[in-house]
């Protein structure tokens, strides 16, 4: 079995066209987006999620970030990807009127 150090690794992943998927987990997120202020140990936390993600969907990251963890998930995935076509499908004022809203 051969094995490369990380950096070779990603390296390859680069030149062969892999894009690194970043996976944030649903209560991570829901400590992100929490209007109430984040406890003190989990100030750390929060600041290197945060910086992960900017890093992730900035200009130099993939751009690609996956949510874990969501309840009732499956459930959700059923009702809004036939939702999703019908979107797709809008003209465009209408479809900007109910993303807007």
């Amino acid at each position: 079995m051969i094995e490369f150090d990380d950096s070779r690794e990603r390296q390859d992943m680069e030149e062969a066209g892999v894009l690194e998927l970043y996976e944030l987990h649903y209560s991570d997120l829901l400590l992100l987006s929490s209007t109430s202020p984040v406890p003190e140990e989990g100030e750390e936390r929060a600041e290197r999620i945060k910086k992960t993600i900017m890093e992730t969907l900035g200009p130099t990251g993939p751009g690609l970030l996956s949510i874990t963890g969501v309840p009732k998930a499956s459930i959700l995935r059923q009702r809004l990807l036939p939702l999703a076509s019908k979107l797709a499908l809008l003209d465009h004022d209408r479809r900007k009127h109910i993303l807007k809203v």
